[in-house]
């Protein structure tokens, strides 16, 4: 279950509500935001006068019952919808930590889970409202624990896991994930 909070009212005094839905059995692991601009920001043309300034909320969970999520509210924030429920060949085990790439302008979004087995994948979405589908799938050497996208576009991928174990990831040719080395 997941729980937002909403101001009543503005101003002294104002009260919390509490909207709450049911995303996993057994619980959610971890969640993360989808960009709040719209991927239309740094878009040209005809097109732009008629694209939202802001994206509409999304987010990303994973849970005890194995899923990886993307939900999607309404306008007015009341009700939550999943959109859909991510899979991948080689990717098992109970996810740990999903993350939503920052969006810098592409019409693309991409979103990280990794598992206690040290499964990592990344899945891409080319345009809003379109499928999702599986860009890269790998294995790291312990469970994840934290996956963090860089601040800057989003082009780095970092992946904590097992004892204290660590690594950065770049995307390379035809969308594969590849370890920076350490020494570059």
């Amino acid at each position: 279950m997941l729980i937002r909070n909403e101001r009543a009212k503005a101003g002294p005094g104002s009260e919390w509500q509490v909207r709450s839905f049911p995303a996993h059995q057994g619980g959610v692991a971890a969640l993360s935001w989808a960009p709040s601009t719209s991927p239309a920001t740094m878009a040209t043309g005809p097109a732009v006068g008629r694209a939202a300034a802001m994206a509409p909320c999304r987010l990303v969970t994973c849970g005890a019952d194995k899923a990886v999520c993307v939900w999607q509210t309404d306008n007015k924030l009341l009700d939550w919808r999943k959109q859909f429920s991510l899979t991948a060949a080689g990717f098992s085990g109970h996810p740990r930590d999903v993350a939503w790439r920052p969006n810098v302008g592409l019409p693309s979004s991409l979103i990280a889970a990794g598992t206690e087995e040290g499964s990592v994948a990344v899945w891409v979405q080319d345009m809003d409202g379109r499928d999702w589908r599986l860009q890269s799938c790998w294995q790291v050497p312990g469970d994840v624990r934290r996956l963090s996208w860089s601040r800057t576009a989003g082009v780095v991928l970092g992946v904590s896991f097992g004892a204290g174990g660590s690594a950065l990831y770049r995307e390379g040719p035809c969308g594969k994930w590849e370890p920076i080395p350490l020494d570059a």
